[in-house]
């Protein structure tokens, strides 16, 4: 069983530029907090971890923060949800080619989004960018026991869909996609552009590496013949 039947998709850097609408809700949670606010660098080199990581990281300003307070981690949490219900979407724009390339894709594939980002930002999304209607299944950080880098929302997603890992393959944008994958045993191309951390994704070794999400197509239709 590894002919290739489903590709899952990272939502953030990798379908999404979703970074300046993350911008105004964190400063405007830091603004509340008596923080000084970040810059949009910062916060693309924070993304890929999820909320809870991306709130410690700006609480701290540490990249692995050792230790938060709890309850100010909970206060920011309410406030950062507050803001980004209200600013998830304005400025988020689809990389270019995205929809033309779910469009091509989903003719041959059944296609699907894991995302540590939660539920209640990531549908809603979708949908405002009109690429809802590609995907068969929305796997996010809240729906497992742990987001990714661990594979949980990958084998979720193979039991979801009845496959075996063999038969996904994982495109996504920061090494903690590569990790995941690497983890559940499917294989992962990678886009350069997106959000890992400031480190380029070659280092964390995909399958293969992308600089236009235009080149996906052709990339998978050589690798359906290799296989």
């Amino acid at each position: 069983m590894t002919a290739l039947r489903c590709i899952a998709f990272d939502l953030d850097g990798t379908l999404v530029d979703s970074a300046p609408d993350i911008l105004p809700a964190l400063n405007q949670t830091l603004a509340q907090l008596g923080l000084a606010p970040v810059g949009l660098e910062q916060v693309q080199h924070w993304l890929g971890n999820g909320m809870l990581m991306l709130l410690k990281r700006a609480l701290t300003g540490e990249m692995q923060p050792c230790s938060v307070d709890l309850q100010l981690l909970e206060q920011a949490k309410g406030y950062f949800i507050e803001h980004y219900h209200q600013t998830n979407g304005q400025h988020t724009v689809l990389f270019p080619g995205v929809k033309e390339v779910l469009s091509e894709l989903s003719q041959s594939y059944r296609l699907a989004v894991t995302t540590n980002k939660p539920r209640q930002f990531s549908l809603p999304l979708l949908e405002s960018l009109g690429i809802a209607p590609y995907f068969s299944q929305l796997v996010c950080a809240d729906d497992v026991a742990k987001a990714k880098p661990a594979p949980d929302m990958l084998l979720k997603l193979a039991e979801l869909e009845q496959l075996a890992p063999t038969q996904l393959l994982l495109v996504g944008d920061s090494e903690n996609d590569i990790f995941a994958a690497r983890a559940a045993a499917l294989p992962v191309f990678a886009l350069s552009y997106g959000y890992n951390h400031g480190q380029s994704i070659e280092l964390s070794q995909p399958d293969l590496v992308l600089d236009d999400f235009r080149q996906l197509p052709q990339a998978i239709r050589q690798y359906v013949q290799e296989c």
